[in-house]
């Protein structure tokens, strides 16, 4: 009908329009009230889950929640999280409905975090409250934690700065941050503040220096053999990061922060920095290492504070570009912060036009994507062949770092990445303009709005466990 397809005009027109999420979701659920997708969230039944054994599921924890029948209940959510949690993963459950999900997922949600709760305060006999914390924190230990993966992407990484607003304002975003070159640097001024400072920065963004990126000029260009000038960007990370420890930003912000820095030597192994492995290294030096791309800056000495004194670090060694070996660092951050679920914002201007396929259905983004895995493929192929065949001195090791980048998995549980232009390009390595930063923050939260249920959903048995285990001091009396 002429007035269905005006209407579905006017809530693209309100999508593409909206300022805020409430906003995008108002328009987002009128969407699928106009689509029938509603209907669909509405009907139990799906190929990708059990809905009978869900919904029986549910019935039984309410049961038993208000019979109060504590021991029973703890046996039922643990066997009930696992037999469930990995249907209700499945991304096609997020593809039909642009508000959310099916609500008997919501439903059951909702009586998984009661149950939790209940147990968590509720007179246990003969369980002291201290026994209840050591449960559920081995519970925790064992269901396994949340992490945002910040990638590099030069100016474009930018746009983290409205994926971690968005999450930020939703109270979605995960405890343990990730960040590589720019990422870093985002991940880095995240982390080394209070809520409430954070939410003071994202009201005034003019607080933030942008001058990073200046020419080295002649003399310095030959003598570091670089054209950015290093102390320029560590100026400006000191001023929008501060000056702080690892130890001191865990402490003051309760964030896991974790850098990845890339080696220069061939058997040096790239590290993660964290105040787990490196609790006296300074994040804002970190940061300027893991965003030091050979040719735009030199390698750099990674420092640390050592009786009130910035000294050396590792001082036999020099660090670049995070990137290079560790965009994503998730099996490294598994062993230290025992992370098993990775949300990903991807601006890494070499991996953007090969990952906006992913999550898509259609002939299109699948033939896209054998084509991109074409293309890594034999750049996998052909840079191993550069590595064992040309000698260190001679370009062997710009072939190992190729080698890395194309052998690198740049995919995550769940993938925000902007809206991929090639005009992006043309700004990719430049200071932005005030302007400029506005768009990307507002870009980077749009990116974020489509995937907050999806988000949500995944993440919200590990936000409940946290909330008890560390958010709840009155349970460890």
């Amino acid at each position: 009908m002429w007035w269905a397809r005006d209407k579905l005009r006017q809530v693209y027109a309100a999508l593409d329009a909206a300022s805020t999420y409430a906003q995008w979701l108002a328009a987002a659920e009128a969407h699928d009230a106009l689509t029938g997708a509603d209907a669909w969230r509405a009907d139990d039944a799906s190929p990708h889950y059990d809905a009978g054994a869900l919904r029986a599921s549910q019935l039984r924890l309410a049961a038993l929640r208000a019979a109060g029948d504590g021991p029973a209940l703890a046996a039922e959510l643990s066997a009930d999280l696992y037999r469930h949690l990995g249907d209700l993963s499945s991304p096609e459950l997020y593809g039909t409905a642009m508000a959310g999900t099916k609500h008997l997922i919501g439903q059951y949600l909702d009586e998984v975090e009661a149950s939790m709760r209940w147990l968590a305060t509720a007179d246990l006999p003969g369980i002291p409250r201290g026994e209840v914390v050591r449960r559920f924190s081995e519970a925790w230990r064992v269901f396994g934690r949340s992490a945002l993966l910040l990638s590099g992407g030069a100016t474009l990484g930018f746009y983290h700065l409205g994926v971690v607003r968005a999450l930020f304002e939703l109270g979605l975003l995960p405890h343990i941050l990730s960040g590589a070159s720019t990422g870093a640097m985002i991940a880095a001024g995240v982390c080394s503040r209070t809520d409430a400072e954070l939410s003071a920065l994202f009201g005034d963004l003019g607080r933030l220096r942008l001058d990073g990126l200046r020419m080295a000029g002649l003399p310095g260009i030959l003598r570091q053999r670089a054209l950015l000038e290093p102390e320029q960007l560590y100026a400006v990370l000191r001023h929008n990061v501060g000056e702080l420890t690892f130890a001191e930003a865990y402490a003051r912000s309760g964030r896991e922060l974790a850098i990845s820095v890339s080696p220069t030597r061939a058997h040096q192994k790239p590290r993660l920095l964290a105040h787990l492995t490196a609790p006296e290294a300074l994040v804002a030096r970190a940061a300027l290492a893991s965003s030091a791309l050979p040719g735009l800056f030199p390698p750099v000495q990674l420092t640390a504070r050592s009786k009130g004194e910035e000294v050396p670090y590792i001082p036999a060694e020099r660090w670049v570009d995070g990137s290079i070996y560790g965009d994503l660092p998730m099996r490294r951050l598994s062993r230290l912060f025992n992370a098993n679920h990775f949300v990903v914002s991807q601006t890494n201007p070499h991996v953007l036009p090969f990952v906006r396929h992913h999550g898509r259905r259609g002939l299109e983004p699948a033939l896209f994507g054998l084509v991109s895995t074409t293309i890594r493929g034999q750049g996998q192929w052909a840079t191993d062949v550069g590595r064992r065949v040309v000698p260190e001195s001679r370009g062997g090791r710009l072939a190992h770092q190729l080698h890395a980048l194309f052998s690198q998995d740049y995919k995550g549980d769940i993938e925000i990445h902007p809206q991929f232009r090639w005009s992006l390009y043309r700004r990719v390595v430049a200071n932005p303009t005030p302007g400029e930063l506005e768009a990307f923050v507002r870009e980077g939260a749009r990116s974020v709005w489509p995937r907050v249920a999806l988000i949500r959903d995944q993440t919200r048995i590990g936000r409940v466990f946290r909330d008890i285990v560390q958010g709840a001091p009155e349970l460890r009396r």
